[in-house]
């Protein structure tokens, strides 16, 4: 909730979530921690905590990078307004096969965009990853 942007030192300390999320779920899901640390890797290895790239990085972490995003892209920060659904959709059209995953961004972009606004209106996530996620 800091207003403005963090200073090198402050981002981090933040990139470690992934890691202290990795530590407190590893003694009830090993599986599930797993996942936490490593849902900030990107698809072309430049990402954290291990720099791992395309398929060692956990297939469920590859689709919480693009959900991960898109909810930061179309929610309000300290530091800036959200974009619209469709801005952020173009910002991940960009990033597909550097930050993400390109068949997860695929099935992403298969979803319409009405679907979106509805389940974010409805708060209905699960709805649309039972959808096209099975």
């Amino acid at each position: 909730s800091k207003p403005g942007r963090l200073s090198k030192e402050e981002y981090e300390i933040i990139k470690q979530h992934s890691v202290e999320g990795e530590k407190i779920v590893s003694p009830i899901d090993p599986e599930i921690a797993e996942i936490i640390r490593a849902h900030h890797e990107w698809f072309n290895g430049e990402g954290y905590p291990d720099h791992l790239s395309g398929e060692e990085i956990p297939l469920c972490a590859r689709i919480i990078s693009v959900a991960d995003v898109f909810d930061a892209l179309t929610t309000d920060r300290p530091y800036r307004r959200a974009f619209s659904i469709d801005k952020a959709i173009k910002m991940i059209k960009e990033r597909k096969g550097t930050q993400f995953d390109p068949s997860v961004v695929d099935v992403f972009l298969s979803i319409p965009i009405e679907e979106i606004k509805n389940a974010l209106k409805n708060a209905n996530i699960t709805e649309i990853s039972e959808k096209y996620m099975s």
